[in-house]
């Protein structure tokens, strides 16, 4: 596990450095143009949608934008989820979609050791500040 860490540390540091020493890299980058985080399970087993794109003007949903285009978020594995998944916990699904085409897809559960801050930030940001939709 430390060796996995510190190969993810030194990929972000190459990635960031070749950033830096070209900024036209750097400008090239894209954007991300939505995120949707989907909650569901729960004990009353409900599923909900949230939803941030780049024409809410709300702080909380901009700052999701920012982050999920940032190098931390975008390094993030497909998921982080535990051995045992039971027992009433939300799954989260995020979507980000970037200006290039791409997306990018993490998946997780509440109260999973490991997972990554970045990915708990971007599930809040988008909870707290995305239009819900419920099924």
């Amino acid at each position: 596990m430390k060796q996995l860490f510190r190969n993810l540390t030194m990929t972000a540091a190459v990635l960031t450095a070749l950033l830096t020493a070209n900024p036209a890299a750097a400008a090239a980058a894209p954007h991300t143009e939505s995120v949707t985080v989907t909650r569901s399970g729960g004990f009353a087993g409900h599923t909900e949608w949230y939803a941030v794109d780049s024409t809410d003007r709300d702080e909380r949903a901009q700052e999701a934008l920012s982050v999920t285009a940032e190098l931390r978020f975008r390094v993030l594995r497909p998921a982080y989820l535990p051995a045992n998944p039971c027992c009433d916990r939300y799954r989260y699904e995020v979507v980000a979609r970037y200006s290039d085409g791409t997306v990018k897809t993490v998946v997780t559960m509440d109260a999973v050791p490991g997972t990554p801050d970045v990915l708990t930030e971007v599930i809040d940001l988008v909870t707290t500040s995305g239009a819900l939709t419920q099924a």
